[in-house]
């Protein structure tokens, strides 16, 4: 395990790879069947924004059959681990997609919708809203994103509270046996996030419908569903 003072310092995609990777595998499982089974999504084209190492992505492809995945991070080296991953790990499984593309890109970016030549069916993002820079672009970005009847699922939380509470203890048993190094949770003075009422009144000015699922078991999530034609 890579030592670093905590997941909450601008990360390092190697290290953080190596802690979503050794401590955070048990979370990505139980947030993808939520996610699938609250949007009712689980075949089309799937996108994972700040993807990471691609562990969310995984989780929800075997979920469902997605026939392609865009993963998107604006760390060249995440997508690398990322598509690596997806590739390596589905390999011979029937959840494979039959397209995986990258993008190396902000989700806050102006021209984000211009580089992107589809819509998505479902978009997902576990744990990147706490670093977009302008949360609003963020939001009008992933809503221009998805396809008629499409849904995104995006926030942050490990799945339970039960699971939560494991991942802290090895956290600490780690940074015992390292002198004081090592892994932390993420400190939430530090996140770009709204707060929760923000948001609604975002979505609201947006025209955009919104449930809002809020809870010590899951942590904090907005599903942003758009109108069929």
């Amino acid at each position: 395990m890579p030592k670093t003072k905590g997941i909450d310092m601008p990360h390092n995609p190697i290290e953080y790879d190596a802690i979503a990777e050794q401590l955070f595998a048990p979370v990505y499982p139980v947030i993808a069947r939520a996610i699938t089974e609250r949007a009712n999504k689980r075949e089309g084209r799937l996108l994972d924004v700040g993807c990471g190492g691609g562990h969310l992505a995984i989780s929800v492809l075997r979920e469902g059959t997605f026939s392609h995945l865009t993963l998107l991070d604006e760390n060249a080296k995440a997508l690398e681990l990322a598509s690596a991953r997806v590739r390596n790990e589905l390999t011979g499984e029937a959840c494979a997609p039959a397209t995986l593309l990258t993008c190396c890109s902000d989700i806050c970016a102006p021209d984000l919708a211009e580089r992107i030549d589809e819509p998505f069916d479902l978009i997902v993002s576990r744990g990147s809203m706490p670093f977009w820079d302008n949360q609003p672009a963020a939001f009008k970005n992933l809503y221009s994103l998805l396809a008629p009847g499409g849904v995104a699922y995006v926030g942050g939380g490990m799945g339970s509270s039960e699971l939560r509470r494991s991942i802290a203890a090895k956290m600490a048993e780690i940074r015992a046996q390292n002198g004081g190094e090592g892994p932390n949770m993420f400190d939430s003075s530090k996140s770009k996030a709204l707060k929760t009422e923000d948001y609604v009144t975002l979505f609201q000015e947006m025209g955009v419908s919104c449930i809002v699922i809020a809870n010590d078991e899951e942590g904090r999530w907005f599903m942003l569903e758009k109108p069929a034609e």
